[in-house]
């Protein structure tokens, strides 16, 4: 089967197994990826599997939207949550009403962390010789997962405090981590903010795509974390420093969206040709099993 983006895959092979002890690609984890996890007993697998941006925001949105006379006010947030700014904005609405330890707890409760362990993915991904892994997850799926890996051990970074004393390779927590490594960065203001309150994590992850070759996966092409990171890139790097940054996963990309992540010198690789949908009716295993190849 013809795979148009296996010229860039294998350009991400080599940063891998470059020759030098820790390679020259790192790799960035969002939310898509710890769908991946599995359920500790039976009755959790009958649960929602882990939220990404879009579940988190219609949570809250039905929160403050609650009344039956705010229906239509609660369909105009829904649909504001499909953006980026949207999506922040609800995050910023909520913890004004309702405060951060009430936001905090909506996310621990909306984040079934300690009812999963790593899935076969996790501990896959932990194969390859990644330089970093950087992730923007709450959960700790990704450090459990390290902390298994008997060839390799990793430093983990749940906050800008941990990185003077962390050598690569690195798990590196950017927006916090359960259980209480705080804030965790969710709200438009933690955004906003972000480049002032946590110097150090942006002097890293800086570091991090100057040096390496990048893979991003777990994010879709509108995630808010994902636009905010290669914007961040893209702006204080610009095309002439940037190493190659690759988006990953069943993207189903039309042509247009292609050239619009193109100009924001975002490559693809797309792994939906190689997963005809007509041959996966079941569409969680399917993006497992692409993910398995990523």
């Amino acid at each position: 089967m013809t795979f148009p983006d296996e010229p860039n895959l294998r350009s991400v092979a080599a940063a891998l197994w470059d020759g030098t002890p820790l390679g020259r690609a790192s790799v960035m984890v969002g939310a898509g990826f710890s769908r991946n996890a599995i359920p500790v007993s039976a009755s959790v697998a009958s649960t929602k599997p882990f939220p990404g941006w879009g579940e988190l925001t219609e949570s809250m949105a039905r929160e403050l939207y609650a009344s039956p006379d705010e229906s239509l006010l609660l369909q105009k947030a829904l649909h504001s949550a499909s953006s980026t700014s949207g999506a922040l904005r609800i995050a910023d609405e909520y913890q004004a009403w309702k405060g951060r330890g009430k936001l905090d707890m909506l996310l621990r409760k909306a984040i079934p962390d300690e009812e999963f362990v790593p899935g076969p993915l996790h501990n896959l991904l932990f194969k390859l010789p990644w330089s970093d892994v950087l992730t923007t997850n709450f959960d700790t799926l990704l450090a459990r997962a390290a902390a298994e890996e008997i060839d390799r051990q990793y430093s983990v970074v749940r906050s800008q405090a941990d990185v003077p004393g962390s050598i690569k390779p690195r798990v590196v927590k950017l927006h916090g981590s359960f259980p209480d490594t705080k804030p965790f960065i969710i709200t438009e203001d933690d955004f906003r903010t972000y480049d002032q309150t946590n110097p150090v994590m942006v002097n890293l992850v800086q570091q991090c795509f100057v040096e390496n070759t990048c893979c991003l996966i777990g994010f879709s092409g509108d995630d808010p974390n994902f636009l905010r990171w290669t914007g961040w890139v893209r702006d204080i790097l610009g095309p002439t420093h940037m190493e190659p940054v690759y988006l990953v996963g069943l993207l189903n990309q039309t042509p247009a969206r292609r050239a619009l992540l193109e100009r924001r010198y975002v490559r693809s690789i797309d792994l939906a040709p190689l997963f005809p949908v007509d041959k996966w009716p079941n569409a969680e295993m399917r993006h497992s099993y692409g993910a398995a190849i990523n």
